[in-house]
């Protein structure tokens, strides 16, 4: 029995290095599996919809379609930020946003 010994100790060496490659292989893949997610969830599309997720919680819901609307449609960013850029400006656009409130309002009301 004592001429197997050494083999089986080999053996066993051998699978226990096996079962260490194995673990260390699976180890890189969640970590790459964890990196992918993370990269994913840093995109600029999941914020925004976790920011909308969060407004919408907050009841401010409607703010969060508007962020969506300003990033669908770069055209009205650019038209906000030539109304607001001077003082005679933003008081106009101040002025047509009330106006166009009350009116939504009142449509709302009936």
């Amino acid at each position: 029995m004592s001429l197997f010994a050494p083999s089986q100790a080999a053996q066993q060496r051998q699978l226990r290095i096996q079962l260490l490659r194995l673990q260390a292989d699976y180890q890189r893949l969640a970590l790459r599996r964890t990196g992918c997610q993370l990269v994913q969830a840093l995109q600029p599309d999941a914020l925004a919809a976790q920011a909308r997720t969060h407004l919408r919680a907050k009841g401010l819901g409607w703010l969060g379609v508007g962020l969506q609307a300003l990033r669908r449609y770069p055209l009205m960013s650019s038209l906000l930020g030539s109304l607001l850029g001077s003082r005679s400006r933003r008081r106009i656009a101040l002025k047509t946003a009330l106006i166009t409130g009350l009116v939504w309002l009142g449509k709302r009301r009936r």
